[in-house]
């Protein structure tokens, strides 16, 4: 019997790429207006180079997107010649112009009323390696709980996040449906661990070696039938 769903965020329940490039586009209008000196600074070739150096520095942020960015901004503005606290107080800044574009998404169609049908049926728990903030979209009623690399320390597809799902409502992988859109990050993972898997394809070929899921779907309308098949056929 199925008992928990698991749902990955980014590029299953909405298209995240554009998302960033306006959240960036935001960001850096921001960094025009209030620290000028350091826009060249954001630019890509200049910018590898303080990524890099960050983590070096700091190699734990690589699984926490909020921190990494931080401090690139604040490497930023020191490099900018900012003095400590005002490169501190302007990352924080900057960094809230872009959480609230990263969040300002357009779910795809019909996906929160797939939430709200699924939700009324099963558990429903995120699991995330990006920082989208589920309060901000407007979604965290439909989830039980959400856990990402940030919470967890591991991104997927390692299986923390996986196994704290399952501790937390005390579920087994054979009573779990992870939903994913990443082959790797999504089925493979959760596949392995023995969860009933959806991969849901829009336009990418799974090769023959990889773990298979349970069922593939390739728009989010098809989710509640793929679901239902999996718990008709877990009670056989």
């Amino acid at each position: 019997m199925i008992k928990l769903l698991t749902f990955d965020l980014d590029n299953t329940l909405w298209e995240i790429d554009p998302v960033i490039i306006e959240a960036e586009k935001a960001m850096r209008n921001w960094v025009q207006q209030h620290v000028p000196e350091a826009v060249a600074l954001l630019e890509m070739d200049q910018l590898k180079g303080t990524y890099k150096r960050v983590l070096e520095q700091f190699p734990d942020v690589r699984n926490h997107p909020t921190n990494m960015r931080k401090k690139l901004l604040y490497e930023v503005f020191i490099q900018a010649r900012l003095e400590h606290a005002h490169a501190l107080e302007m990352s924080d800044k900057a960094f809230a112009v872009f959480y609230k574009g990263r969040n300002q998404i357009t779910l795809f169609h019909q996906a929160e009323q797939i939430l709200k049908t699924l939700s009324d049926q099963y558990p429903l728990i995120a699991l995330t390696n990006g920082n989208a903030n589920l309060e901000m979209i407007g979604i965290e009623g439909y989830f039980q709980a959400h856990f990402s690399s940030e919470t967890e320390g591991k991104p997927k597809p390692h299986r923390a996040m996986f196994l704290r799902a399952l501790s937390t409502l005390g579920v087994r992988p054979e009573q779990t449906i992870h939903i994913g859109d990443n082959p790797e990050e999504d089925i493979e993972a959760a596949g392995v661990l023995g969860f009933h898997t959806i991969w849901f394809n829009e336009n990418q070929r799974l090769p023959a070696d990889r773990c298979q899921p349970s069922v593939e779907i390739h728009s989010l309308d098809q989710l509640p039938e793929a679901v239902h098949r999996i718990a008709a056929l877990s009670l056989n």
